[in-house]
């Protein structure tokens, strides 16, 4: 932390709409924090709600490692009173302590949203390739940009690991900062739909906001589709979005526009869009289609697979042409992109079988990838794929159907059980296999991943496709508590090996 960044607490909380305040605002702060255990001498600690714990009650270990004021949505006399006893500490109390923390780290950043471009993509499926794209077409254009999403956070040279899709509101202005510091132009953010309803993206200015699609996942966070719906659109509705991208091929999307017209464009390729595909053919080395813009058209040829991946070109597309990127520079930008990590990403072998990996774990994700994959596997599809634990359930059935309604042959094996029990995870996507299925005939259960994985290699011929669905680019798998390194590419290129490459 540089010295620049001493504030006056005053400063920090310009515009917040503090309810109650004791103590001073004529203080200098030094550092902003929202876990007690990174308090320092004149930091401000912000007091978080959450699901399982209130940062209210860390107030007193801040106060003791040097926190000289707190912001917090508890109520001051339902506080442990030596937190306010001291006149050696400010106490403010909010509504929202999320929100607040979100404006208190813009102030202390100095609103780095307003000094480079931000594009905020949100949407169930999609959000990282079409960052990937966007990267791809700013820099063919020699723009200096960010990315900040689920595989890692990158600028420049620098590449950090993801702890999280989208940042809390304090490290996510903190890594704008940075970006602002050094001259990078454009950041694209995805913007998942948690971070949303914690208003970790909460007043935010975003040149452009780009929604891709909505289906079903993360209702073990949300509860409902209409919630989960409604935490997606708090993208365009809590903040100030210049322009705003809706696939209208998606009901959600089509919702969304007509609700939000103004300075919007969509994209689709059945519906009469700003930005449509047309004349598309699908094979299995890439894409091509006609691309028709408000701009003028273009023939499109890319190596990324599948129908979906038409639908993300045209997300970022949009999202680059309203930010002057010209139509003429979108194709050969295009033909640069090869491969996206964990996103259909083939395991070369000599012995004729397709092995892909990729990121789809909702029941939409695998249908679209399956499909995808159809289109250019000469002999049999065999599917890999499990569910994660403590997560939603009621997708488990869905993937099951969507998964045995499309592939040749399926193994059903662990994804991340938590703390769930994998065979009972198992049962559940066994849920929507049809009564004609045949264990042994039509598909296996390996609970091992690794195993599941080798059994599917094993089983490929020549001209067979092995898909291994719900990892992607991740190297982990997390059993238990424990968190232990595994990754789906290296495994199944170790059971090529074992087969003979």
């Amino acid at each position: 932390m540089t010295d620049d960044t001493e504030q006056k607490l005053s400063r920090l909380v310009s515009g917040l709409s503090a309810t109650d305040i004791r103590g001073t605002v004529n203080r200098t702060i030094r550092k902003v924090v929202c876990d007690s255990r990174e308090a320092e001498p004149d930091s401000l600690f912000v007091a978080l709600r959450g699901e399982k714990f209130d940062g209210a009650a860390f107030i007193k270990n801040a106060i003791a490692q040097g926190a000289t004021a707190f912001i917090t949505q508890t109520p001051f006399d339902s506080l442990d009173e030596r937190n306010l006893a001291s006149r050696d500490v400010t106490a403010l109390h909010v509504e929202d302590s999320r929100k607040a923390l979100a404006a208190v780290s813009a102030n202390f950043y100095r609103h780095p949203s307003n000094r480079l471009a931000v594009t905020g993509i949100t949407g169930t499926n999609g959000k990282t390739t079409t960052s990937y794209i966007l990267e791809t077409l700013f820099k063919a254009e020699g723009i200096s940009t960010g990315v900040i999403g689920t595989i890692n956070y990158r600028y420049g040279e620098k590449i950090f690991p993801a702890p999280l899709t989208t940042p809390e509101s304090l490290d996510l202005n903190r890594v704008l900062d940075e970006m602002a510091r050094d001259e990078i132009e454009n950041c694209f953010l995805e913007v998942s739909s948690q971070s949303l309803q914690q208003s970790r993206v909460h007043d935010m200015r975003f040149a452009v906001g780009i929604f891709t699609n909505l289906s079903r996942d993360h209702l073990d966070f949300h509860g409902d589709m209409e919630h989960y719906k409604n935490a997606k659109k708090k993208l365009f509705t809590e903040n100030r979005v210049r322009h705003r991208i809706f696939n209208i091929d998606d009901a959600v999307g089509q919702e969304f526009f007509r609700e939000l017209k103004a300075d919007s464009f969509t994209t689709g390729i059945e519906k009469d869009a700003d930005f449509k595909a047309e004349n598309i053919v699908l094979t299995k080395s890439g894409c091509q289609f006609a691309l028709k813009t408000p701009f003028g058209t273009e023939k499109i040829y890319s190596a990324l697979l599948g129908r979906h991946n038409v639908y993300n070109i045209l997300s970022a597309v949009a999202g680059a042409m309203v930010q002057d990127v010209p139509l003429e520079k979108i194709p050969q930008a295009l033909r640069q992109i090869q491969l996206i990590p964990g996103r259909f990403e083939r395991i070369e072998n000599s012995r004729g079988i397709s092995v892909l990996v990729d990121y789809a774990h909702t029941d939409d994700a695998l249908s679209n990838v399956i499909s995808a994959a159809k289109t250019f596997t000469e002999g049999k599809l065999i599917v890999v794929f499990g569910c994660g634990g403590d997560r939603d359930k009621g997708k488990r059935k869905a993937m099951g159907r969507a998964v045995f309604n499309n592939a040749d042959y399926s193994v059903i094996t662990s994804d991340n059980p938590r703390s769930e029990d994998a065979e009972q995870i198992v049962g559940d996507i066994l849920q929507g296999v049809p009564s004609s299925a045949k264990e042994g005939d039509d598909y296996a259960v390996v609970i091992n991943r690794k195993e599941a994985i080798e059994h599917a290699i094993r089983r490929a011929d020549k001209n067979d496709l092995v898909l291994i669905a719900g990892k992607g680019h991740e190297d982990y798998q997390i059993i238990g508590t424990r968190t232990i390194h595994f990754d789906d590419r290296e495994v199944a290129r170790a059971a090529l090996r074992k087969r003979g490459r």
